[in-house]
C-alpha cells in the first residue's frame, strides 16, 4: 500500500470511528442490556487490584458481597488497563466507555490489516472497516445489548481468519498469530471463540490436500495450537476445572426448560425458510452488498473461465457464510442441527454465528468492489465517497437513531454491578435465591442460622458462633467455587479444610465438640490454577527468548584508541 493510500485509509478510519462512537456522548450506552455487568466487572476488578488481592477472578462486590466468580467463565485479562484507569481516577462509566472506544479501533485496525493481507488491494481495503462497522449486529453490540464480549471478539477474529487462511496457503510464519489470536478469543468471549473453532476446523477440513502435501504446514498448526494452549492454561485450567465441581445456572433454556434457541426461531413466519431474521440482523444494505458480491464472484466464474479469485478465501469464505446463515434463516434446519449437535443451544440465539458471517461477508464484499473499483482510473475516489455516504446514512444513521429512541424509551438504567443473565451462579445458589424471594444476602444468614459476620472483606470473612443449637453444617457469606478454604477455631484447637458447598454457597461441617468459636473464610489458588500460570508464564518467556534470538543486530566496527 502507498503512502497516499494509506492516507486515505487512516482518513477513512477516522470518519468512521467518530461515526461509530459519537452516540456514547449522548448517553447511548448507559441504557443498554448488559453495560452493568460489564462496568461491574471494571470496577471489581479494580477493587481487587486496590485491595492487593491479586490474582482472583472473583468479584467481591457481586451479589452483597457474596462474591461472583465470573472471572473463571469470562475472562478479565483484556480489562486490566481499563480497571487500572478506573483505579486511579477515571469514573466507571469513563471507563467503560474508553473500553468501547478502543475496541472499535481495533475492529478496524483488525479487519484492514487481515483485508490488506488477504487481497493485496488497496480499495479492497478501503471498503472494509465501513462494511464491518456498518453492520446493524455491530452497532447492536454497542447501543443496544451492549455485548462487551462480542465487540471484542469482532476485534481479535479477523487476525484469526488472516493467520488461518495464510498458513493454509503455506506460509507458516503465521503460526504465532494463530497462537496469540485464539488465546485472546478465548479469554475474551467463550461463545465467540467456539463459533471459530468451528469455523477453523471446516477451513481445515476444505484444505487438507494441501497440508497433508506440505508437512510444513501441518506442524505450524501444531505449532500454534502448543502456542494456545501455553498462553491460554492460566485461564483454561481453572475455567475447566471449576466447571467440575458444581451446575451452574443454564441460560440456554427458558422457564420451561425449552431450549431458547429454539424458541426464537420458532417466532419466525416459514419453518423452512426465512431470511428476515438474517436481514434484520445485517440490514438490507449489506444484504443486497452480499447478493451483489456473490452475483459478481459467479459472473467472474462464468465468464473469466473458473477464476474467482487468486487464493481460496473468497470461495471458502462463502461456503462457510451460506452453512452457518442457513442455521438463521430455516429453523427447521435449527432444530435438526440441535439434534446432531447439542452444544449448539449454548449460543442462547442463533444470530450469534454473525460474529463469523460478518467478518468472511466483509472480506466477500469489499473484495467484490475493490476489484470493480480499481479499474475506474480518476473515478475511483469519488466512487469510494459517494459509497463511504451512503453506508453511513443507510447502514449506521439508520439502526443508530432507532437505537437511541429504544434506549431512551427504557424507563432506568441498569445498575452497575448487575450479573447479566447470571450465567455463572452455582445453580444450588439460584434456586435457593428462589426459595427465599431473591433475598439471600449476609444479613439473611445471620439471622436464619443465629451467626454473626464480624468481618468481609476482599481477604477473608470471620464469623463468630455461640452456642449454636441448630444444623452442624453451617453456610458462610460466599459463593461457592473450587479454592475456597475454612479455618476454624475453638477450644484452643485451630483446623483449616476446604470449604464444602450447601446450596451453592461455602458451607462448612462444625466438629461434634465445637460449641463456640470463629470461622475465617479464605480463597487460595487451586493447584491447578497454579499449574496455569506456570505454563502461561514459561511460555511467555520462552516466546521472549525467540524473539529477542531473532532480532538482527547491528554492530558497527570496533574503533581503535
Amino acid at each position: 500500500m502507498s503512502t497516499r493510500d494509506k492516507r486515505i485509509l487512516i482518513v477513512i478510519d477516522i470518519l468512521l470511528f467518530i461515526l461509530v462512537i459519537y452516540p456514547v456522548f449522548q448517553g447511548g450506552v448507559i441504557g443498554g442490556y448488559d453495560p452493568g455487568f460489564h462496568m461491574g466487572r471494571i470496577k471489581t476488578l479494580a477493587s481487587n487490584i486496590a485491595s492487593g488481592h491479586f490474582p482472583n477472578p472473583i468479584g467481591f462486590e457481586y451479589l452483597d458481597k457474596l462474591g461472583y466468580g465470573v472471572g473463571f467463565f469470562y475472562g478479565n485479562f483484556l480489562l486490566y488497563p481499563f480497571a487500572i484507569l478506573h483505579l486511579l481516577g477515571l469514573s466507571t462509566y469513563a471507563a467503560y466507555i474508553l473500553f468501547l472506544a478502543f475496541f472499535v479501533i481495533m475492529c478496524i485496525v483488525g479487519i484492514n490489516v487481515a483485508t490488506q493481507k488477504l487481497f493485496q488491494n488497496s480499495w479492497t481495503t478501503f471498503f472494509s472497516a465501513p462494511i464491518y462497522l456498518s453492520s446493524y449486529y455491530f452497532i447492536s453490540l454497542i447501543y443496544i445489548r451492549a455485548a462487551a464480549g462480542e465487540l471484542v471478539a469482532l476485534a481479535i477474529i479477523p487476525w484469526v481468519l488472516l493467520s488461518v487462511f495464510k498458513m493454509v496457503q503455506g506460509e507458516t510464519k503465521y503460526w504465532i498469530m494463530f497462537g496469540i489470536s485464539f488465546s485472546l478469543l478465548l479469554v475474551s468471549h467463550i461463545l465467540s471463540f467456539l463459533i471459530v473453532v468451528v469455523t477453523a476446523l471446516l477451513i481445515l477440513i476444505m484444505n487438507l490436500v494441501p497440508i497433508f502435501k506440505n508437512v510444513k504446514i501441518f506442524f505450524s498448526f501444531i505449532k500454534g495450537t502448543a502456542l494456545f494452549l501455553g498462553l491460554s492454561a492460566v485461564f483454561l485450567l481453572p475455567f475447566v476445572e471449576q466447571y467440575t465441581v458444581q451446575s451452574y445456572n443454564s441460560t440456554a433454556v427458558d422457564g420451561y426448560g425449552n431450549y431458547l434457541i429454539i424458541v426464537y426461531s420458532i417466532w419466525m413466519k416459514n419453518h423452512v425458510f426465512d431470511p428476515a431474521q438474517f436481514i434484520s440482523t445485517n440490514g438490507q444494505f449489506l444484504t443486497y452488498l452480499l447478493l451483489f458480491a456473490i452475483l459478481y464472484y459467479v459472473f467472474k466464474l462464468i465468464w473469466k473461465r473458473g477464476h474467482i479469485s487468486k487464493n481460496k478465501v473468497i470461495p471458502q469464505s462463502l461456503i462457510i457464510i451460506i452453512l452457518f446463515a442457513s442455521l438463521i434463516v430455516s429453523p427447521d434446519l435449527l432444530q435438526f442441527a440441535v439434534k446432531v449437535c447439542k452444544p449448539l443451544v449454548l449460543l442462547q440465539v442463533i444470530t450469534r454465528l454473525n460474529v463469523m458471517i460478518l467478518p468472511l461477508l466483509t472480506f466477500l464484499a469489499a473484495n467484490a468492489l475493490g476489484e470493480i473499483v480499481h479499474n475506474w482510473g480518476k473515478f475511483r475516489l469519488p466512487v469510494v465517497g459517494v459509497f463511504m455516504i451512503a453506508l453511513a446514512v443507510i447502514t449506521v444513521m439508520n439502526p443508530i437513531k432507532q437505537n437511541m429512541q429504544q434506549v431512551k424509551a427504557r424507563p432506568q438504567h441498569i445498575p452497575v454491578g448487575s450479573i447479566s443473565m447470571g450465567e455463572y451462579e452455582p445453580k444450588d445458589f439460584m434456586n435457593f435465591m428462589i426459595k427465599n424471594n431473591f433475598q439471600v444476602n449476609p444479613k439473611l444468614l445471620e439471622t436464619t442460622q443465629d451467626i454473626d459476620i464480624t468481618a468481609n472483606n476482599h481477604h477473608e470473612a470471620i464469623i463468630k458462633v455461640n452456642n449454636i443449637k441448630g444444623s452442624k453444617t453451617l453456610m458462610l457469606p460466599r459463593l461457592y467455587y473450587k479454592g475456597y478454604q475454612v479455618t476454624t477455631k475453638y477450644a484452643g484447637k485451630t483446623v483449616t479444610k476446604p470449604a464444602i458447598k450447601k446450596n451453592g454457597l461455602v458451607s462448612t461441617k462444625l466438629p461434634n465438640n465445637f460449641k463456640s468459636g470463629t470461622l475465617k473464610v479464605t480463597y487460595r489458588n487451586t493447584t491447578a490454577s497454579k499449574v496455569g500460570w506456570f505454563i502461561t508464564i514459561t511460555t511467555l518467556l520462552i516466546m521472549l527468548c525467540r524473539w529477542i534470538l531473532k532480532v538482527p543486530r547491528k554492530i558497527g566496527p570496533i574503533k581503535s584508541v
